[in-house]
């Protein structure tokens, strides 16, 4: 698993920032670069589609700083992320949690503790993940449920929604629900399912998922308006 497991540093230290790139690869992980400033973090994010984890250091040193990182992460690319970092302040910390961390790692800190909460991310991550497997056209994917946002039906085929692409399936909508085989997802309608983790809003004639909105019907409205509301 750990030769698989490919990981960003953001740090603007260089010795802290080569320290943290040595203790990885002497514990199997794959360093994917090293980022020293927001714009170039962005960067290896954008054009990289293997990060597994990001390793965060909190203050650039610049404008722009970790946490401006981390909600791109959060609202982008669903990568967990490693703030790193010696502020220990209230108020930091405050901010910090609200981009939702998989973790802290307070400077100075040992290969150990690295390697400790690292361990603990992806043991989490492969508990709480489901794949499913499908082709489209030609190929064969394999997906993670949680990056599915909706799936719509077309006749014979779906249309299956993640954040940057669209898959097409010969399947129906209820035979690929049964393989998902995942609570989060539910019908909002004949022809649509959504992944309740990323429904933003409700009304009484539409969900609105990021900017898309989905139609709502009277069938499934009160199921969808209770789990949106209790979940």
């Amino acid at each position: 698993m750990k030769k698989d497991f490919n990981i960003l540093i953001v740090e603007d230290e260089l010795m802290i920032a080569e320290m943290t790139r040595e203790m990885l690869l002497d514990l199997k992980y794959s360093v994917v670069g090293i980022a020293k400033d927001h714009d170039t973090a962005i960067d290896y994010l954008a054009k990289s589609e293997a990060i597994d984890l990001v390793i965060l250091d909190i203050n650039l040193g610049r404008t722009k700083t970790g946490i401006d990182i981390a909600e791109v992460i959060q609202s982008e690319y669903e990568i967990p992320f490693i703030y790193l970092t010696s502020y220990s302040d209230p108020k930091t910390i405050k901010k910090a949690a609200q981009t939702s961390p998989a973790a802290y790692l307070l400077k100075p800190f040992i290969k150990s503790d690295l390697y400790t909460t690292i361990e603990i991310i992806i043991a989490r991550n492969q508990k709480s993940e489901g794949t499913i497997v499908f082709k489209d056209g030609d190929l064969t994917v394999k997906l993670k449920t949680r990056e599915i946002y909706y799936i719509m039906s077309d006749n014979n085929y779906l249309e299956v929604y993640t954040l940057r692409k669209k898959y097409i399936v010969r399947n129906s909508l209820e035979s690929f629900l049964e393989e998902l085989n995942d609570s989060n997802f539910i019908r909002i309608h004949r022809s649509y399912a959504a992944n309740m983790l990323k429904i933003e809003a409700v009304n009484g004639q539409y969900v609105l998922v990021g900017e898309t909105k989905l139609p709502l019907s009277r069938t499934h409205k009160q199921e969808v308006m209770d789990l949106f509301m209790n979940r």
